[in-house]
């Protein structure tokens, strides 16, 4: 046989009156006077936020600490750090062509001969030989800012040799060359270029940095006025079980004098009962919120926050959030991060075409050498010649050898001569390269130009969808503003009903699920007003990410540096 929906209702609400009749009465009023107050009414069950602060287990909270929290703690954000510290690093690596070089090359060498002569073999016994040490220096700089290089050396040695007549000799030799691209490199160049490409990725990483800051701060917003809303709304089904025990004492009261008749006891007692399971229910929301923001806040589940009990202290008051339409667009296009990446991409564009022509260009470097020489000797050459410091003398006179004294003394006078004297050399080059076709090139400028109109393209239409997804978070916001409004004066005009019910009601002009019914309206509008004002919140939210400003609207910022910290207050 089919049984109606009506016939089905009638049922159960006839098992219903039937079962709470023969029951006890709910809760703590069914344990007699002594669980009772003064006014009569049971004592309202403890909220997890009391029984929190009655413990000292309560963690109050505001927003912004929450997000602070969450912020230093989220796995997301120090990977992005770390990220950051690898485009430094690479950006430092792009700037090791211009680093300064300096070198130094050090040898030694000895030869030993069989001699033919025979006043060398009377002298060395037949076997004569000949040694030398060098010891040289180089530096080169590369010049970032015109791409010119300088190059400079000193090379000195020292010679000696088993002959007779032979003395310990010493060079040295300074030398500085400059090269100076006039064309091609002379405004970038390959290693400009990755420097360039360097900060490039900072920026873009930045960027992702920020927008994952501001995902972190979307969530956890989000999450948090989910936990307000839940406590909010537990203190709503409290509040609406105290109007239900209050309606139920009164009508035992009257029940007693026989002014109405047991049902109306029995209607408000199922009434208790369902604000009782209500608030139960309302209480495992806000437990559940509550988990939910300690994932957020902390991955750890040893961390304190999980042992703590938090206590939101922001509250979901109704603040108008007022912004021109015209400067939210602007500002959305300013700030999105679809935007910023493709005019990052097409900046990089443009470098990859201006490095490809530079390669296009005459290779005209001039380059321009200096030098200076000097030598010395270990002692007076009279010595190797005659045995004595004293040079024989010519039938005239005069030393059968000359010398200037002040090229004896070792390498410190090579190098003192090689600066003192007037003795020099230099030397004017100019070498230039024409590069007569390169298809490769052409092909690589041509292929940019190509991506650079199609990237153009798709950002007037990422502009275009930008706009719609902000006026839509607009009138979305004006949307939640207005049920707000309508929310306030449903809930006025549902406490006016409520009020007028039971004074009514208590002259006997109404019946009692009349009352019962006003009393289930407050509780709904109660509800709805909180869901507005969350709402509310919720498409401020949704608007800030639209605009890409959730970060800075949160009071945070990032710290561009060689290591970026975690986003703090201003």
């Amino acid at each position: 046989m089919k049984v109606s929906s009506a016939s089905l209702r009638r049922v159960v609400a006839s098992g219903l009156i039937f079962a709470f009749t023969i029951l006890p009465l709910p809760s703590a009023m069914a344990q007699g006077t002594a669980a009772v107050g003064a006014d009569g009414l049971p004592p309202l069950p403890e909220s997890v936020v009391e029984k929190a602060q009655r413990e000292g287990n309560a963690l109050p909270l505001s927003l912004t600490e929450v997000i602070k929290m969450a912020l230093e703690n989220n796995l997301d954000i120090a990977i992005e750090n770390t990220r950051e510290e690898n485009q430094r690093i690479s950006l430092d690596s792009a700037y090791a062509t211009y680093d300064p070089s300096l070198s130094v090359n050090l040898s030694a060498n000895d030869r030993r001969s069989v001699s033919n002569n025979l006043t060398q073999i009377s002298r060395t016994g037949g076997v004569s030989n000949s040694s030398g040490q060098s010891w040289n220096f180089s530096f080169s700089k590369q010049f970032m800012k015109t791409g010119g290089n300088l190059s400079s050396s000193l090379n000195s040695s020292r010679s000696t040799s088993s002959q007779i007549d032979s003395i310990d000799s010493y060079s040295a030799t300074f030398s500085v060359t400059y090269r100076q691209p006039l064309w091609r490199n002379l405004k970038i160049d390959s290693a400009r270029n990755q420097i360039r490409i360097a900060n490039l990725n900072i920026e873009q990483n930045e960027v992702q940095f920020k927008n994952s800051v501001s995902r972190v701060i979307q969530n956890i917003q989000t999450q948090y006025w989910q936990l307000v809303s839940a406590v909010e709304n537990y203190e709503i089904q409290r509040n609406a079980l105290r109007r239900e025990q209050t309606n139920l004492r009164d009508n035992l009261r009257k029940l007693e004098v026989g002014t109405i008749p047991p049902i109306n006891v029995t209607n408000s007692k199922v009434a208790v009962a369902t604000s009782e399971a209500s608030l139960y229910s309302a209480e495992d929301r806000v437990l559940q919120a509550e988990n939910s923001l300690r994932q957020y806040v902390s991955s750890d589940r040893t961390s304190e926050i999980w042992k703590k009990v938090i206590v939101p202290t922001d509250r979901p008051d109704f603040v108008e959030y007022k912004i021109d339409p015209e400067a939210a667009i602007e500002t959305a296009l300013r700030n999105r991060t679809e935007i910023v990446n493709a005019q990052l991409n097409l900046t990089s564009l443009g470098y990859s075409t201006e490095i490809s022509r530079n390669s296009k260009k005459w290779d005209i470097t001039p380059s321009f050498t200096f030098g200076k020489s000097g030598s010395g000797l270990a002692r007076n050459p009279c010595q190797a010649a005659f045995g004595s410091d004293d040079c024989r003398k010519n039938d005239d006179g005069s030393d059968m050898l000359t010398y200037d004294p002040k090229y004896i003394g070792g390498p410190f006078t090579a190098y003192k001569t090689a600066f003192a004297t007037s003795a020099y050399n230099w030397s004017v080059s100019l070498n230039v390269t024409i590069p007569i076709w390169n298809r490769q090139v052409d092909n690589q400028i041509a292929q940019n130009e190509i991506s650079k109109r199609q990237q153009l393209m798709q950002l007037r239409q990422t502009e275009q969808s930008i706009q719609v997804s902000v006026m839509n978070a607009l009138q979305s916001l004006e949307s939640s503003r207005q049920q707000v409004e309508i929310a306030k004066l449903r809930l006025d005009a549902a406490h006016e009903q409520y009020d007028g019910e039971i004074k009514r009601y208590d002259a006997g002009l109404i019946e009692n699920f009349r009352l019962l019914q006003a009393a289930n309206d407050l509780a709904s509008a109660e509800n709805s007003e909180l869901s507005a004002r969350i709402s509310y919140k919720q498409a401020v939210i949704s608007l800030q990410v639209a605009m890409n400003t959730l970060l800075e609207e949160s009071q945070f910022t990032t710290a561009k540096a060689s290591k970026i910290d975690i986003p703090v207050l201003y």
